[in-house]
């Protein structure tokens, strides 16, 4: 999934300002075997290829948080993204959750623009709760991110 993870961030290269992150670490076999024993970790497969695409999350008490959402470059744009959100959600519902959240960039166009067609909705600082105030707080290096809700 590493691999997946690094492909998909290719696309940041295109976008000026965020091309470091196409050279930034990925999610570490240990984090995403920790988010498999404890979270949520699910794939795209394609036949031949193997997968394609993966999110994966952890559950807080009130919603599952998306950790990171993954398509190969070479797979984009064919609304795997989309299904594997799909998937979280039922797996979220699952649950009794009332939400799905994230965190993302903002002007991006495959980022919130790309969620909130989705559903999604950003929530703005002075309403997020201590969950997300604090996980922003510590990817404030990336810039321009926000927070987002899709309710449930």
């Amino acid at each position: 999934m590493p691999d997946v993870e690094r492909s998909s961030g290719a696309i940041f290269r295109e976008w000026p300002g965020l091309e470091w992150i196409a050279d930034d670490a990925v999610q570490s076999t240990q984090q995403h075997h920790d988010l498999i024993a404890s979270g949520v970790a699910l794939v795209a497969e394609m036949p031949g290829r193997g997968v394609v695409g993966f999110v994966n999350g952890e559950f807080a008490a009130d919603a599952l948080h998306l950790w990171q959402v993954a398509v190969h470059h070479d797979y984009q744009r064919r609304g795997i993204g989309r299904r594997l959100i799909e998937a979280a959600k039922r797996r979220a519902r699952q649950r009794g959750l009332a939400a799905l959240t994230l965190t993302t960039f903002r002007q991006v166009p495959w980022n919130a623009p790309y969620y909130e067609r989705l559903g999604f909705r950003v929530r703005e600082a002075d309403a997020l709760n201590p969950r997300l105030k604090a996980i922003l707080e510590r990817e404030a290096q990336a810039g321009h991110r926000c927070a987002m809700v899709l309710t449930l």
